[in-house]
């Protein structure tokens, strides 16, 4: 049915409140928990969520009460959302867009050109080589959407990118 994802978006985001979460004000999809001086965040995006606390009580009872009211399936740490890729030392949390990024290019056919020093080469102009539009539109812009997407984390690129999605 066409109402069916928003009747569960309704259904769960008042399941959340119940439970204390509030959305936050800058995206409506982070809901957050202040409770007892500890903090859990939640993200929501279609129907993956991203579940983080101060303390893994907090989480484990966050988990408990979602999965009493909806099926759900914990996959443990997190490792990969959206093309990002997680990885945790004992200190730390990296963020990668590496493998996002290099699957663009594989699907762009431009997996062994050559790195350059610098995101934009400033001596030359953007141009097809033989004059002719992009032979599949809707895969240039996947493609050129794809680069924009990466651009959100990465302002060093975003200039280069900007310049080649222009063309």
């Amino acid at each position: 049915l066409k109402q069916a994802p928003r009747t569960w978006l309704l259904q769960f985001t008042g399941y959340l409140s119940k439970l204390g979460l509030c959305s936050s004000k800058s995206n409506t999809f982070l809901f957050i928990l202040h409770k007892n001086g500890q903090t859990a965040y939640l993200l929501l995006y279609v129907d993956d969520i991203i579940l983080t606390a101060s303390s893994q009580s907090l989480m484990q009872s966050i988990i408990s009460s979602l999965k009493s009211e909806f099926a759900i399936s914990d996959l443990g740490p997190l490792k990969h959302f959206l093309g990002i890729t997680v990885t945790r030392s004992k200190s730390a949390m990296f963020l990668s867009q590496e493998h996002y990024a290099l699957d663009l290019l594989e699907r762009a056919n431009m997996s062994n050109c050559n790195p350059c020093n610098t995101p934009a080469d400033t001596s030359s102009k953007l141009s097809s080589s033989d004059g002719k539009i992009h032979a599949n539109p809707t895969e240039y812009r996947s493609l050129a959407g794809g680069l924009q997407y990466l651009t959100l984390a990465r302002p060093d690129i975003s200039y280069a990118v900007q310049q080649a999605c222009l063309f």
